[in-house]
């Protein structure tokens, strides 16, 4: 059953073919007007909008063929069918070189071939416009892509206007952009000098103005029945038709896209309205992104800027809490030194006394002595070569080293070494050093005695096998406020020291391209993970032995 929107208009000046007409498509469905005279059809066709024409050939002052160019000028959608009693061979021909969809002989059969016709030209035509539609949204993805690879907004616009041109084979196109209630030009092309320059959004507005407040597309021609205020619009701008459509910003109307075909072009088409309404759209979603992208290129601006104030005022700060460590570390023994001679030059001291203080003298010059190589070990690494080194191997040399303090302070020693641990490559004598520092520092945070447990194995970090040497005490931990400045020159928990130990072991490890991080619980314990970078990894034949427990001091 057709729907009540398939309007039908008969053309003949037959007025009994007329009538018969009408009965039988309203019968099918159909509404139905006629007109016995081409310029009462032209007049009808300019006052409402018809889906189908039917006419015969033969009509006063006017032969049918001319009617049905006249009436596809004005709606090129227009389905027509010839009606006529002339029916032959040329007639069929021309029929089809005017682009009918039909030819209907007179007098009819049956009413059914009457309505059949009616129905199968309005199917026709229906087909043709979806073609039509299809072949016209197929450049749009191509245009797509193009407004979404554009991030910058000055230059989308632009883009805009000009593919919305090509697009939709306008005179002009115009961009405009909401700001309050004021309608401004941000980008055209075409419309000349009597394009606006602003428009005021109301419903009571022109073009623009509607398209915007209305929050829909307006499609207008000089042909087509509409308001006198839009068709003013139209006069305005010398335009014979003109698209508008709105550009949503966060799903309100934040601009308004207008496109015009000059005066003598062919007019728009209502199937154009569609595409452009769909064109505003990729619009709407590229400007929606080209200003996110802008508002975040912003932001890491901001943010980017933020964080080298950040690290200039922290680099500031260390530079601080250094050197004020060092002028405490150097200024202690040489007031000291300075107070030592001082004493030592008394004429009345005795020699014993002189001897004395000559020695705590020298004590306190060994202490500069120790401080200044601590800070060159710190700053300039020992440059010598890497070594493929047991692990295993160098944790058992280092305890040789720490055997006296730990047993002194009743530590026990638990060792889960990896058997099949690779070799790594580092350099030994600084590594030692490494070691050494970290089970002393446990020593001293088990002064009443404990257990430290040494443990080697592998592990992946960034995708890369690296070896891991962890040392667990089971000391009373370290504070979480304190964590944070662990590593710091001069940095140190401790009652006696110079904090230089940690400062220096992080930048051995980090000279090897490994790292050194700490984790601790109050009155649990601490764990200083080690990782080292390995030219290789365990092959297949190598076996994946689990750490074999052997506990000693």
């Amino acid at each position: 059953m057709e729907s009540m929107t398939d309007r039908v208009l008969i053309v003949d000046d037959d007025e009994g073919v007329t009538t018969l007409c009408e009965r039988l498509l309203r019968r099918a469905g159909f509404e139905v007007q006629s007109a016995a005279h081409p310029r009462e059809a032209l007049r009808l066709l300019h006052e409402s909008r018809f889906d189908l024409m039917m006419l015969d050939i033969r009509l006063p002052e006017m032969d049918g063929f001319t009617l049905l160019r006249l009436a596809r000028e004005r709606d090129p959608e227009l389905a027509i069918v010839i009606v006529t009693g002339h029916g032959t061979v040329d007639t069929a021909v021309a029929a089809l070189q005017h682009g009918a969809e039909g030819l209907v002989l007179k007098p009819f059969d049956s009413g059914r071939q009457l309505v059949q016709s009616a129905r199968d030209a309005l199917r026709k035509s229906r087909q043709a416009r979806e073609g039509a539609r299809l072949r016209a949204l197929r450049p749009l993805f191509e245009v797509n892509q193009q407004l979404l690879a554009e991030v910058n907004p000055d230059r989308l616009r632009d883009l805009v206007v000009k593919l919305a041109q090509s697009q939709m084979e306008a005179s002009g196109v115009a961009l405009y952009v909401r700001e309050g209630a004021v309608l401004k030009l941000a980008a055209g092309n075409g419309m000349g000098d009597r394009q606006p320059q602003t428009a005021e959004v109301g419903a009571e507005a022109g073009l623009l103005g509607r398209t915007v407040a209305w929050g829909l597309p307006l499609w207008v021609s000089v042909d087509t029945p509409t308001d006198p205020a839009l068709l003013a619009d139209l006069k305005t701008y010398h335009l014979s038709s003109a698209l508008c459509v709105p550009l949503l910003r966060r799903g309100h109307p934040g601009g308004a896209l207008l496109a015009g075909r000059a005066v003598g072009s062919p007019p728009f088409l209502e199937a154009d309205l569609e595409v452009f309404t769909l064109l505003a759209g990729q619009v709407s979603a590229a400007m929606e992104n080209a200003a996110l992208y802008a508002e975040l290129s912003a932001n890491v601006q901001r943010l980017e800027s933020s964080q080298l104030q950040l690290v200039r005022a922290e680099k500031l700060a260390a530079l601080g809490r250094l050197t004020g460590s060092i002028a405490h570390e150097v200024n202690n023994p040489l007031q000291s030194i300075q107070n030592c001679l001082h004493l030592a030059s008394h004429p009345e001291l005795s020699e014993a006394k002189r001897r004395t203080y000559h020695r705590m003298a020298e004590r306190e010059v060994e202490r500069l002595i120790q401080t200044v190589r601590q800070m060159l070990d710190f700053y300039r690494l020992s440059s010598a070569d890497f070594v493929p080194t047991d692990m295993n191997a160098l944790l058992d040399e280092v305890l040789g080293l720490a055997d006296a303090p730990l047993a002194d302070s009743h530590v026990k020693i638990k060792k889960l070494y990896r058997r099949s641990l690779p070799p790594v490559p580092v350099a030994r004598n600084n590594l030692k050093q490494v070691f050494l520092n970290l089970i002393l520092n446990a020593r001293d945070a088990m002064p009443d005695g404990g257990s430290l447990e040494l443990r080697t194995g592998l592990s992946r970090k960034g995708g890369s096998r690296v070896a891991e040497i962890s040392f667990t005490d089971s000391g009373p931990g370290i504070a979480a406020d304190e964590l944070p400045r662990l590593f710091e020159p001069f940095y140190t928990t401790k009652e006696r020291g110079i904090g230089l130990g940690l400062a220096v072991s992080y930048s051995i490890v980090e000279a090897h391209g490994g790292s050194i991080s700490v984790d601790s619980t109050p009155n649990v314990g601490t764990t200083f993970r080690v990782l080292l970078p390995m030219e290789q990894g365990l092959s297949a034949n190598e076996p994946n032995d689990s750490p074999a427990p052997n506990t000693g001091r």
